[in-house]
């Protein structure tokens, strides 16, 4: 038989108060002693108190459900910031509710809707969805955070955001200073962060007058090892290829290995957002790094704006670094 949940008045009648008493210590109020809080604590605990959020908000104007809606749960980074994003979240008092099934535009407005139903304060968006017109359909209902390198004109959004240009300068000038010409870059797909990527690669080579070589792909390791083949297969045989993401650059590394080449010897790698295998000393991935921890903080710091009508900005943006490791190094001389 299934063990009944413990509920509010179970726990005040442990203590022996009442139940606005036992409420108000388990939500942290500073008018209640520091003992008294502690002893609440203690019997909700061994009670297995949950509080329900659902009927908490029902009662309150105010909700401390926030979502946070993931638009690529394959993607590293992605899950490197969310964490982020929850942690952020959980120490700023909100109840973060995550969701991975937002890899379109459609399902990213039903899951704005399912969190509507659980009458959320707000909702941060990592990714998804890629189309303009569905984050403003979802900011008509709630307000809401973007974290990707879009630009949105509604006072109910505002968006974190990378300086993808200037990652992408410090990635070829570096391999431009090392002496490599023959750079090729596998692009990311419609992503608007591997759009603007594939844009600044191809300006910075026409820049040194040199002709950009490039493949559409998507972000995954997949995608990295095709483009290598494709590359090759075109005998055009680059001294250095920017990837638009490290996991993306990862399957890079994997097929040129199983070509036989050595990187940097024979071709030399950058990828772009530092995820924490770009460091493992298998593949010591030069890349671009952006901070997920930055980030969240910038997020949740916006959402709190949005919900208390304080005067959000639009649009924020974060900077980035060079990280050098041991995939990059001077072409050979022959």
């Amino acid at each position: 038989m299934t063990k009944p949940f413990t509920t509010l008045d179970d726990v005040a009648k442990e203590a022996g108060m009442s139940r606005a008493q036992v409420s108000r210590a388990l939500r942290g109020d500073p008018g209640v002693r520091a003992e008294t809080r502690k002893r609440i604590d203690e019997i909700a605990a061994r009670l297995d108190y949950r509080p329900n959020l659902a009927a908490r908000s029902l009662v309150s104007s105010r909700s401390s459900i926030v979502g946070l809606v993931i638009g690529d749960p394959n993607n590293p980074f992605h899950i490197q910031l969310a964490q982020a994003v929850d942690r952020e979240l959980s120490a700023s008092g909100f109840d973060p509710v995550t969701s991975l099934r937002a890899v379109e535009n459609g399902s990213a407005v039903m899951e704005t809707d399912r969190l509507l139903k659980l009458r959320a304060a707000g909702v941060i968006l990592i990714g998804t969805p890629h189309s303009t017109r569905a984050v403003a359909e979802i900011a008509e209902k709630i307000p809401c955070v973007y974290i990707g390198s879009k630009r949105f004109n509604h006072p109910q959004v505002t968006a974190i955001a990378i300086d993808d240009a200037a990652g992408v300068r410090l990635a070829i000038d570096h391999l431009l200073a090392l002496g490599h010409q023959r750079i090729a870059h596998l692009g990311g797909g419609n992503e608007a962060s591997a759009r603007a990527r594939t844009k600044t690669y191809c300006a910075v080579m026409q820049e040194a007058g040199l002709e950009p070589v490039f493949l559409r792909g998507s972000h995954d390791a997949e995608s990295g090892r095709r483009g290598v083949d494709a590359l090759f297969a075109e005998d055009i045989t680059p001294t250095a290829i920017f990837a638009s993401n490290d996991f993306l650059a990862l399957g890079v590394l994997d097929r040129l290995k199983g070509m036989g080449l050595s990187v940097p010897e024979d071709v030399s790698v950058i990828g772009f957002d530092d995820i924490p295998s770009a460091a493992n000393e298998v593949f010591s991935l030069s890349t671009i790094r952006q901070d997920p921890v930055a980030q969240a903080q910038a997020a949740v710091q916006s959402l709190h704006a949005l919900i208390n009508a304080k005067g959000a900005v639009r649009r924020r943006s974060m900077p980035v670094q060079l990280i050098l490791r041991k995939s990059c190094a001077a072409p050979r001389t022959t």
